[in-house]
């Protein structure tokens, strides 16, 4: 990834505006205010208060195992449906809007319009390239995606992408986002759907597949990803769990030519394309198996189990 040179302008950032109320702006705040900050929460929807209300108290024991810093409290989190109110005085805005195109660059020009020049606009956005984002904007060098994995508060990755027309807000927002305890990756060049996104749908489609096939439901592809390739992915990423399984790591690049093979055999044809009958009956598996007793259970395992994961890591990696 491009090495980008820090600024110093994060370590002025002590007042944040979330743009959008939903799960993903929700989670952005209880990370901000986990971090210290002043958080400032827009949404046009006055009924989005009480869900930020409750998502912050649901949220507040993995925040307390993750480790809170000595400022941080829920009261340092505000909302309003105004938003001039909360863009006023702001040091950086995180947009969390829906995700629709058109509307995401009428709302990124009106936050444009009403913020500092040298205040850093992320957005959220899952797939969306930075440069279509900056189309109705004055000052296109501040804008850019800061795309989280959800929630934000307890997954640390972000993926800063657009950085190569806004390089000094690229850096910036790579300073804040680490302050805060995120992992931080950069794209060397602009892609829709970044990394995470694109890796996760490439998985989806085989699991698509397998199922299609007949080979096993979903809550047995389930736990062969989650206690086989995914217990290593957690501590070093594929590539690097890849490169361990070579008996002769100065060999790496004949060992890695040998994938090529692998992924001809193993792999979806090239000419499957999940169709839409395929897609609801994969929901539908998901909804009566997996998802049979609801969200609440295995949200808390999600939590759990995550914040133990990261807790782990940090103490294997100090040894």
């Amino acid at each position: 990834m491009t090495e980008q040179k820090t600024t110093g302008a994060a370590n002025r950032i002590a007042r944040v505006t979330c743009i959008g109320g939903g799960m993903i702006g929700a989670g952005w705040a209880a990370h901000f205010m986990r971090a210290g900050l002043e958080v400032v929460v827009f949404d046009p929807a006055a009924e989005r208060e009480t869900f930020l209300k409750e998502y912050l108290a649901k949220a507040m024991p993995s925040l307390a195992k993750l480790g809170m810093a000595p400022s941080a409290s829920p009261t340092r989190v505000h909302f309003t449906t105004n938003m001039e109110e909360a863009l006023e005085d702001t040091d950086f805005v995180q947009e969390s809007a829906t995700e629709n195109i058109d509307a995401k660059i009428k709302l990124i020009g009106e936050i444009d319009a009403l913020t500092a020049p040298n205040v850093v606009i992320a957005s959220s956005s899952s797939g969306f390239l930075a440069a279509d984002l900056r189309r109705a904007v004055r000052h296109p060098e501040r804008i850019l995606i800061g795309h989280p994995f959800n929630p934000p508060y307890l997954v640390p990755l972000v993926e800063i992408a657009g950085g190569d027309a806004a390089s000094q807000a690229a850096a910036t927002a790579s300073e804040f986002y680490e302050s805060t305890g995120c992992e931080v990756v950069s794209l060397d060049r602009e892609i829709a759907g970044y990394i995470g996104n694109r890796i996760q749908y490439a998985v989806l489609r085989e699991i698509l597949y397998i199922v299609s096939q007949g080979v096993a439901d979903v809550q047995a592809i389930d736990t062969a990803i989650a206690s086989g390739p995914a217990i290593r992915w957690a501590v070093m990423g594929a590539s690097s769990a890849l490169f361990l399984g070579a008996r002769n790591p100065t060999a790496y690049g004949d060992y890695a030519e040998g994938f090529a093979d692998e992924m001809e055999r193993y792999l979806a044809p090239p000419d499957f394309q999940p169709d839409r009958p395929l897609m609801r009956a994969y929901g539908e598996q998901v909804l009566k198996g997996i998802g049979a007793n609801g969200q609440a259970e295995l949200m808390e395992l999600r939590d759990a189990g995550v914040v133990a994961i990261r807790s782990a890591l940090q103490r294997a990696r100090k040894t």
